[in-house]
Order: structure tokens, then sequence, then C-alpha cells
């Protein structure tokens, strides 16, 4: 073997190949040609497989593909020794050529053998078409769902901003609606002070004062109501009501703002209309806020007209007006909360844009429904309430609160009748010395023997001490609040005074304060303000004096 080595170019023995046999020249060069041009493929193919293992470093299989790049080249390189014999017969290099091509042959053979197994478990064409068709439409439907959230991202942050804004624009809205009436009252009580003239003067400085101090208890109700309905907690008192009572409450509690501007309030009532189920402190609120609106938005000499009648199986009430109306794109959001056709510093009219949101939540929760139409700005508008009618069977739920709109109870100055209360002896408990000394005065005027207390620990000592026939109290103070100080003063003997009657008297004014309040031992509650009329009544009530001459 070594000597086949050394010799390989050793050509000793061997003539050249057109020497042997009888070889024609289109034969020979026969074999000449065709095996220059096999040396030529096979130099080719493994260059161009050898380029491409280079450049594409992922390439499955390297190793199998560099022992073809191998067999391949040492295949033309037999065939180019082939055609070289025909000259120089070198016969022992040829030998150790193929022997070399036998030897990286046979292990491309075991090579090929070694990895079958697993490439048989290669999925094929239709199956990696189908696999990347799959991962097409998975990435489609990723892309499609990923410009969804997007899209919802965008929308959403466009609602916050949205919300944002609307917030902005409501707190300014309650700052302004806040602050008007304020500036009416303090600059009153200022001239009050300062230069007290006719007592005319003095009647007329009191009722503007009652008048705007009823407006900020408006916009607290209002609140109110809102957070109850935004919350799930408003409730309804449902009984059998007869439509046209709510309604002339209501037309008496707009009569006076109607004959301030002139307008003509017209009212058609259907006395057959039939009864209904519902609040009729609720309905009432509906019927007013549609009223006040109406003559809100009203100019003078202009007329609002509201009308009821029977219509199948349900009543319509209808208010309409020959006011400024609504422009088409405000209609859809006419009873959207906080929204207003003018929010600018200009605008005319006030107001926190509750009011109507309010109207269709309550209409909603009696099970009927109401519709806003207008012609446009300067036509006027009309709201249509629809109420079934319903064979009305009492039916009682869970109180929340006795609410009296600030308008409803009256304009003016109050006028406090007289009660066989004046030789009661009254204990008022409240943080406030202004507080304490409104509720004196309340009281005082019917001849009532008050005594004060700044804490519950200083009213604990004085309900002890003078046995007092009713307890008035207020809940949010300092130290020890007002449900701690009912606790205590039921903790006391009855000589004591443990079992004196007692309201709370407080600014806490939900339906869950006042269940609060009577769990805590009060026997009433009152929210602030508070009018002096029913602080009296309530007074007398504890007491055991209501009908007494």
């Amino acid at each position: 073997m070594f000597e086949i080595l050394t010799g390989a170019f050793d050509t000793t023995g061997f003539p050249p190949r057109w020497k042997c046999g009888v070889w024609s020249d289109e034969l020979g060069w026969l074999h000449i040609l065709s095996d220059i041009a096999i040396w030529g493929a096979y130099t080719a193919i493994p260059c161009v497989l050898a380029f491409f293992i280079l450049r594409r470093k992922d390439v499955p299989f390297p190793r199998i593909l560099w022992l073809f790049v191998a067999f391949i080249f040492a295949c033309g390189t037999t065939h180019l020794i082939d055609a070289i014999i025909f000259w120089q017969p070198v016969y022992r290099l040829a030998g150790l050529v193929k022997f070399a091509t036998a030897v990286v042959s046979w292990g491309t053979v075991f090579a090929l053998i070694q990895i079958t197994p697993g490439v048989l478990h290669f999925p094929g064409m239709a199956k990696l078409n189908e696999q990347l068709a799959h991962e097409i439409a998975e990435r489609k439907l990723a892309e499609e769902e990923r410009e969804r959230l997007l899209e919802s991202e965008r929308h959403a942050r466009s609602e916050a901003e949205k919300a944002n804004r609307m917030k902005d624009e409501f707190l300014s809205l309650v700052s302004h609606e806040l602050r008007t009436p304020l500036n009416a009252m303090m600059g009153y009580a200022q001239l009050l002070l300062m230069n007290p003239r006719s007592p005319d003067e003095v009647t007329n400085a009191a009722t503007v004062i009652e008048r705007n101090g009823r407006a900020q208890v408006q916009i607290i109700e209002d609140l109110l109501d809102m957070s109850r309905v935004i919350t799930g907690k408003m409730r309804l008192d449902v009984q059998s009501i007869d439509l046209c009572d709510s309604i002339r409450a209501a037309v008496s509690a707009v009569t006076p703002a109607a004959a301030a501007r002139e307008i003509d309030l017209q009212v058609v009532l259907d006395p057959r209309a039939g009864q209904v189920l519902g609040d009729p402190s609720r309905l009432e609120q509906v019927f007013w806020n549609l009223l006040s609106n109406a003559i809100k938005f009203t100019p003078k000499h202009g007329k609002v007209q509201v009308s009821l009648e029977r219509v199948n199986s349900h009543v319509e009430v209808r208010v309409a007006d020959t006011g400024q109306g609504m422009p088409a794109e405000l209609l859809p959001f006419v009873f959207d909360r906080f929204r207003q056709g003018d929010t600018s510093t200009q605008r005319r009219h006030g107001g926190l844009g509750l009011g109507l949101s309010l109207v269709k939540h309550f209409v909603e929760m009696h099970g009927g429904s109401v519709v806003a139409r207008s012609a446009g700005a300067g036509q006027g508008s009309t709201f249509l309430v629809c109420l079934p009618v319903q064979i009305a069977v009492p039916d009682v739920a869970e109180e929340d609160g006795d609410r009296v709109h600030p308008a409803a109870a009256g304009d003016g100055l109050l006028s406090i009748p007289r009660l066989p209360i004046s030789d009661l002896k009254v204990v008022i408990v409240d943080d406030e010395a202004d507080a304490r000394a409104l509720v004196e005065r309340m009281l005082g005027q019917h001849g009532v023997d008050v005594y004060t207390a700044g804490s519950a620990d200083e009213a604990l000592a004085l309900v002890a001490r003078v046995k007092p026939d009713v307890i008035v109290s207020d809940v949010g103070m300092p130290g020890t609040d007002g449900y701690q100080f009912m606790r205590k003063v039921r903790s006391l003997s009855d000589e004591q005074g443990g079992r004196t009657p007692a309201v709370a008297l407080t600014a806490f004014a939900r339906s869950e304060d006042r269940t609060k309040a009577l769990l805590a031992g009060y026997q009433a509650h009152l929210a602030k303000p508070v009018d002096a009329n029913e602080l009296a009544a309530v007074v007398a009530t504890l007491a055991g004096r209501t009908g007494r001459p």
C-alpha cells in the first residue's frame, strides 16, 4: 500500500489507453469528452453546495451536505483521471482516487442511514404548507387582535379624556353654582350687619338669603340623588297616586317663577286619566324638573303648557314650551349626566346638568319612558313622559329619605306657628357655635327652655343635671360623635335621662345615615339645613305635645 502511495504517478508497466485495444478516434474522444464534461459538472455541484453551506449557517444536516460535497468532487476527479489515462497511464493514481471515492461514498451512506429515521418524521411539503398557512392565519388574527386592542385602547383613552374634561367642567359648574347663592347670602348678611335699615329692607334681605339658601340645598340634593342613582341605592316609596295631584303640586311650586317672567303657564289635566303606582315625591320631582327647565329656557311672555291624558294602557304627561329649543345634535344626549347645551362662562342659565338625567332615571324606575323633542333652536321643546296605568296595590319599599324640593317649600320668610312646647326643656348638642345659636333661636321663639353643649361629654353632664324633655344633637362632632353620644345616653338610668327622646340634626342626609341614627337610639332624623317649622313639630311630637291647644 505504501508503494502505491509513493508511486501514485508512476506509469511503469502501463501503456496509454489509446494503445490498449483498437480505439477509433470517434470512440476515444467520446470517452474523453464525456469524462471531462462529467468532471466539470461534478466539480461545479460541490462548489455550489459548499457556497450554500457557508452562507446559510442554519442549513439542516450540514455534515451530510459536506459529505455530498466530498464524494461528488471525488467522483468528478475519477472521470478527469480516466480522460488523462488516454495519454498518461496513471492507473495507480486512478486506483487511489477511486478508493477515496469509495470511502467517502460509504461514509455518506452510513451517515444517511443514521439520520433517516429522524428525517422520516419531518413533515412533508404539503404538511409544511398547511402549517405555514395556519401560522399565517394565526399571525393575521393576532395582528387583527392587536389592532382591535389598540383601537380599544385609543377609544378608552379618548373616553377617559372626555370624562376628565366633563369632570373639570362639572367641578367648575359646581363651584359656580355654589358661589352664586353664597354671594347673595353673604352680601345681604354683610349689609344687615353694617347698616340695618327699615323692616322692609330687612325682610327683603332675609328673603333673598333664604331663597339662595334653598338654591344651595337644591344643588346638594341633586348631587345626593345622583350619588344614589350611580350606586344603585335609590328606592321608591310606591303607593297608589293620582298624577293630577303630583302635577298640581309641581305647578304650584313653579308658578311664582312663571309669574315673575310673565310666562303663560297652562295646565290641561284629564281627571279620568286614572291612578298609577309610584312614589309621589319622585314623580313630583320629575314634573317639577321639567316645568322648571321649561320656564328657565322660555323668554318673557312665552308659553309653557303641561297636559295629562290617558292613552290606552298608559298615561302621557306632556310639558311643552315656546322657548329656545334644542339643536338636533344635542337631542341624543339631553338626558346624559352633566350634559348642558352651554358650558361656557357666558352661559345664560344656571344648573349642574343633573335634572334631566334624574328625570329619566326616576321615570324608568316607574316602568315608564321619557323622550325629548325639538324642531331646532328657537322652536321650543317638548318632553313626553309615559307611565303605565296599573291596578293600584299599596306596596311600601325602603325609605330613601323624605325629600321636599326647596322650590316646592315656598318662598319668602317662614311663618312659624305657635306650638304647645313653651314649657319644654331641650338640650342642644353641636360643636359649631353658629349652629347651636340658630337652633336655640328657632326653638326659643316658641318659649322653649334651651340648654346648649359644645361637645358630647358636656352634653352628658347636662342631660343628667337638667333632665330635658328632648335632646337635639349633631352627629359629626370631634372626639365623641353623635352616635356614640346617644349610645352613652341610652346607657344611663331612667332617673339620669337615659330614655329622653332625641332627634339627630345633621348634615349626613343619606338614607343609610338615617338608619344608622335610628339604630344608635335616636327617635327622629333631620337633615341640615333644617326647616324651623319641621324642627318645632318634631320636638313637639317627641315630647308628646302634638295637637295640643
